[in-house]
């Protein structure tokens, strides 16, 4: 209907010519938005001001960069109120501490009311939200502690907080109810990760979580969601030698995780958005779908259940060359900082991506990489590109599959790809 009205206009503007004194045939000019043309007419309006954000030239990195931001700002007003995103109150901004945190993705959330702070792990392996609470054995919190940290880390202490209440063992979402004396009582839970000997337990309880919605041109608006936390009074392993010692967050399937509570309740949709930057730092957003080009695949079930995100890669390419049978199923972890192969898949890839290094060959005693090499500092060698192929022909393209460790005028470029070891 929107293009015969339009079509109506033209025609009806060129009849209304035609019928005058003389036939003007009617034309416009189109300029592009980053063209010199308005950058010097909007100089001529706004002054010398106006050009600060302007890419320096055509072609340019910046200027890419500014058309890339432009397309994405499109995407976003085309979908309009379908995609409203939720963040942690204090910031979207992701941070990692390197070693000092164990490696993981942290940030910062508002607990209770008062609203108390957490700085907390991001785990897409786990669903439970859990912080340190009446502790019995929890790592240490003072900021002394901890090279990365300016402040104190916090506590919960349900009891201090007025929008708390315990999770009775009778509650749906107690996995422990069968095993309570009481469906009255307090439901307990203990979850033991991956990790050997680390584990989180203690009591379920419901309180609200601090979040914000908005953005630059928007004004940020706050929401208090009640979802369950882990009031985890005993942590043990790596929860007690300097990994999550403020608490983590599971981002997984379970109807228990942030995600699925802050969906069920009507306020986001089914999803999040975890982007990484090369320095570590990144954003997270609740009900993020991403724009409605990006490419995707389908997660798959474990024994019939979605319980973690799982995928299928059915391809490995090297270059231009992709492999044969080199296709598996892998597991999506945001506490990972390595990518994990099946032996008779690595034995391919690396050999292949091997054959088309022009660099020397290494060998590093004690280092668990198998696939180093040797260059100058003034010259670094040419790898090729590995990408990893998903059904219906998606796939994702690792421009730099190596990570470099320099020495005394030399470097060592080592391959980002493991084997699976236990």
């Amino acid at each position: 209907m929107g293009a015969r009205r339009l079509m109506f206009f033209i025609l009806t503007a060129w009849l209304m010519v035609q019928n005058g004194s003389a036939a003007v045939p009617l034309s416009s000019r189109l300029v592009h938005w980053f063209s010199d043309e308005v950058r010097a007419f909007r100089i001529s309006r706004n002054g010398s001001a106006a050009s600060s954000s302007w890419p320096e030239r055509k072609g340019s990195v910046k200027y890419y960069q500014m058309l890339l931001s432009s397309d994405f700002r499109r995407h976003n007003m085309k979908l309009g109120a379908q995609k409203q995103l939720l963040f942690p109150s204090r910031g979207s901004n992701t941070m990692s501490f390197g070693n000092d945190f164990g490696w993981l993705h942290y940030m910062w959330i508002d607990i209770g009311t008062p609203n108390i702070s957490f700085l907390v792990a991001l785990d897409a392996g786990s669903d439970l939200l859990w912080v340190p609470c009446d502790c019995v054995q929890c790592a240490p919190l003072t900021a002394g502690y901890y090279s990365s940290l300016d402040r104190d880390l916090n506590e919960y202490n349900p009891s201090s907080s007025s929008t708390s209440k315990h999770l009775s063992c009778s509650h749906r979402l107690c996995e422990s109810g069968p095993n309570c004396k009481s469906p009255e009582q307090p439901c307990p839970y203990t979850i033991d990760y991956y990790t050997e000997n680390t584990s989180s337990s203690g009591l379920l309880v419901e309180d609200v979580l601090h979040l914000a919605s908005g953005g630059a041109n928007v004004s940020k608006t706050f929401v208090q969601a009640p979802v369950i936390i882990g009031c985890g009074m005993k942590q043990s392993g790596g929860y007690l030698d300097g990994v999550a010692p403020d608490g983590l967050m599971g981002l997984g399937f379970g109807e228990i995780a942030v995600p699925s509570i802050l969906a069920k309740a009507g306020l986001v949709q089914n999803s999040f958005s975890i982007c990484f930057n090369e320095d570590d730092s990144g954003r997270i957003f609740f009900g993020d779908l991403g724009p409605a080009i990006q490419q995707s695949t389908s997660f798959l079930p474990l024994d019939g259940i979605y319980k973690t995100y799982i995928i299928r890669v059915e391809a490995s390419c090297i270059g231009n060359a992709c492999l044969e049978q080199t296709s598996f199923r892998a597991l999506i972890d945001s506490g990972s900082s390595f990518t994990f192969l099946p032996d008779e898949v690595y034995e391919k890839v690396a050999k292949e991506f091997d054959r088309h290094v022009n660099a020397t060959r290494s060998s590093y005693e004690g280092f668990p990489w198998k696939y180093c090499y040797k260059a100058s500092s003034q010259e670094l060698p040419k790898v090729p590109s590995v990408t990893l192929v998903f059904p219906s022909n998606n796939s994702f393209v690792v421009h730099n599959p190596v990570f470099i460790i320099y020495g005394n005028q030399v470097s060592t470029n080592f391959l980002r790809i493991f084997n699976n070891w236990v």
